[in-house]
């Protein structure tokens, strides 16, 4: 019988390094890695979108040929309002999921909170575009989509640490 030493790493570096098979950051779970890359994805898609209505709202007038109604401004104080609260829970829902990656402190109770606002109004709208005549089922489908996205990554983010 020969009595063999164990071999050991060059470094303690090394040693702990092996032990990590994933692309998450240590502080996160794979789980919630994910779920934060999503809701990242999901506040640039807000951003995009309440942009987009900003500029359409401030655009209204122009879509008449001749001359446009004399309550064409009224008609855009709706949508630009739509499209600030857009725009600003997009920019918290990515600046949250950068600060999660960060490991920010509390910045997964926060992040946590907005996906859960998210998600609920992602519900109120898919329930606000079949009710209304006519019904758009894409667009229904679409909002139920980002409304599950949004409301699992709030539980994960919410969830405690073990």
């Amino acid at each position: 019988m020969t009595s063999r030493r164990p071999i050991r790493a060059a470094s303690t570096a090394g040693a702990r390094a092996r032990g990590v098979h994933s692309l998450a950051p240590g502080h996160l779970g794979e789980a919630t890695a994910a779920a934060t890359v999503a809701v990242v994805v999901g506040g640039i898609a807000l951003v995009i979108t309440g942009v987009g209505m900003i500029a359409m709202a401030l655009t209204i007038g122009g879509r008449y040929s001749g001359d446009a109604p004399p309550n064409v401004g009224s008609l855009a104080v709706l949508p630009v309002i739509g499209g600030l609260v857009a725009l600003l829970l997009g920019a918290g829902l990515t600046a949250g999921g950068v600060a999660v990656f960060s490991a920010a402190r509390r910045s997964r109770l926060a992040t946590g909170i907005l996906a859960a606002v998210a998600a609920g109004l992602s519900a109120l709208g898919t329930v606000l575009v079949m009710t209304n005549p006519p019904p758009d089922p894409v667009l229904a489908i679409a909002l139920t989509i980002a409304a599950l996205v949004f409301g699992v990554a709030s539980l994960l983010l919410l969830r405690l640490r073990r």
